[in-house]
């Protein structure tokens, strides 16, 4: 566990941090948070204890921030552990938002890219053709369709115009 206690009478706080509950990182993590408003004194206490020594910079108490300091060293404890956790997930997203940031390859890109039978007539970027070949044929697609009539059946009428159509030839016959 910790414990608190007063040390000196200039106002330092004392505060021994059991390295299970508060590992080293998370304790430096909130050493750093508190060095603004406090002047702090790391040390070894005992195999596996940290001490911290706090003495507010302003005219509060030192003892107020005895409490807060434990409450940071656990929230970077948390933190460190949600980290290394998610260390795989945080990795991957990473790669991917720099591969993305890249954008499209580069001409050293292009130039080291092997061109074999298989590849000679590739065009990664669309860049063989003129913008004007390349849009008018969206445009004639786009045109073509719009044009074609509806496409007609190929299996004969339908059941009900045969019974229509030979209703009729019974009238004439």
């Amino acid at each position: 566990m910790s414990d608190a206690t007063t040390m000196f009478d200039d106002g330092w706080q004392a505060l021994e941090l059991d390295e299970e509950l508060y590992p080293k990182d998370a304790v430096y993590g909130a050493a750093y948070v508190f060095i603004e408003r406090c002047y702090l004194h790391l040390e070894r206490a005992a195999d596996k204890r940290v001490r911290v020594r706090l003495k507010a910079k302003s005219g509060v108490v030192a003892q107020d921030y005895a409490g807060e300091f434990q409450n940071e060293a656990l929230a970077q404890a948390f933190r460190r552990r949600l980290a290394a956790d998610n260390r795989v997930l945080i990795e991957s997203i990473t790669a991917r938002a720099i591969a993305g940031a890249a954008g499209p390859p580069g001409l050293d890109d292009l130039l080291a890219m092997e061109i074999g039978d298989e590849t000679a007539f590739e065009d990664p970027l669309g860049i063989a053709m003129s913008w004007e070949e390349k849009y008018t044929k969206k445009k004639a697609a786009k045109a073509e369709a719009a044009e074609a009539p509806a496409p007609a059946s190929t299996e004969g009428p339908a059941p009900a115009a045969a019974g229509a159509e030979a209703e009729a030839e019974k009238k004439a016959g």
